[in-house]
């Protein structure tokens, strides 16, 4: 496909590009007077009756591409209902296969492009806008048992507003309910803000698919806080490499205190503990972002308040789920996701 050419109803505005370690290629498009993002996945790829091979390895490519599906229209379905177009939350408008290929369109976020240590040389006040809104859309994912799994700065695309920034998480194609993570083969992610529960479960290091849970983010995402205030990773001994190594290996990790608010400096602390259940769980952080104020300030930080990306009956089921409702288990996240949403409140 190349510009100018149709993709089931979508005009392509630009050649495809390359994604990342080339799993993936995107472009923007334009359907109805608006623009989207497209991104094809390299693989799968459906294997129809024409395609080489014999039929029990087409069979067995079929069966994945049906989990693959399964997964994407999953996480789309439990997502649609709390997120309108232009909110915090980027979610999946559209999936499809056209041909042997699968494409997913979301909508077209015009990033500012700030890197961790633009962010670290902004003030607190907007420093704070910028915490609190990644915390509420992620808290709306956990409040649904769904782990984001790939929190990493370029997942939440900072955005400005009239009155400043914004922050709108996107990319929930590794996403899995708690405590179901697919096969260790098939984690995908940037090593650099693994927690350390997953870097173990990978390495078959006696992590159990039951200890990956929403916790998993939290770390991840008391790295990315760390970046935004001090423009780097916290510190640790290099021999290690990567933060969760080092975390795994019996390193404390902690945010550099110069500059950094005691409170907040505590609330990343525990967030970025070793043992997941000592982290906060992403609603306690949220709370206490909402808590603090910019010190010699005599009024409160402004505060973000609820992102604008809940609507209707969404707004109760992103925050209610039945007392007693046990945790979803199974290894089909796209059914999973399924049984999830029907359990929800209305």
């Amino acid at each position: 496909m190349r510009a100018g050419d149709v993709l089931n109803g979508y005009t392509i505005l630009e050649d495809f590009k390359v994604v990342g370690a080339g799993l993936s290629k995107w472009t923007f498009a334009e359907r109805g007077g608006r623009q989207y993002f497209i991104k094809e996945f390299l693989s799968p790829t459906y294997p129809d009756d024409a395609a080489p091979g014999s039929e029990k390895t087409k069979a067995k490519k079929r069966a994945r591409c049906a989990t693959f599906e399964a997964h994407h229209q999953g996480i789309q379905k439990a997502l649609a209902p709390l997120s309108a177009y232009g909110g915090n939350l980027i979610v999946t408008l559209d999936f499809f296969r056209w041909g042997a290929k699968y494409y997913k369109v979301t909508e077209k976020v015009d990033a500012v492009g700030l890197t961790a240590a633009d962010v670290a040389s902004l003030d607190l006040r907007t420093q704070l806008v910028l915490l609190k809104t990644v915390a509420h859309s992620l808290k709306i994912l956990h409040d649904l048992r769904i782990v984001h799994s790939d929190l990493k700065p370029s997942n939440i695309m900072i955005k400005r507003t009239e009155v400043g920034y914004t922050t709108k998480l996107i990319d929930f194609d590794s996403s899995y309910i708690a405590g179901s993570p697919p096969p260790q083969e098939e984690i995908v992610g940037t090593i650099n803000y693994y927690s350390p529960e997953l870097l173990g479960y990978i390495q078959d290091a006696g992590v159990t698919p039951a200890e990956l849970g929403v916790a998993s983010d939290v770390f991840a995402l008391g790295l990315i806080y760390t970046e935004y205030l001090t423009g780097a990773p916290p510190p640790f001994d290099p021999a290690f490499h990567e933060p969760s190594v080092a975390a795994r290996s019996g390193a404390t990790l902690r945010i550099p205190r110069a500059g950094v608010v005691p409170e907040l400096a505590d609330l990343i602390d525990r967030m970025l503990s070793s043992d997941p259940a000592a982290r906060p769980p992403i609603g306690e952080v949220h709370a206490t972002l909402m808590a603090l104020r910019p010190p010699s300030d005599g009024a409160p930080a402004a505060p973000a308040g609820p992102p604008s990306v809940l609507r209707g009956k969404g707004l109760r089921t992103a925050h209610r789920r039945p007392s007693g409702t046990p945790a979803p288990t199974g290894r089909l996240v796209g059914k999973l996701l399924h049984k999830l949403t029907d359990r929800t409140d209305p």
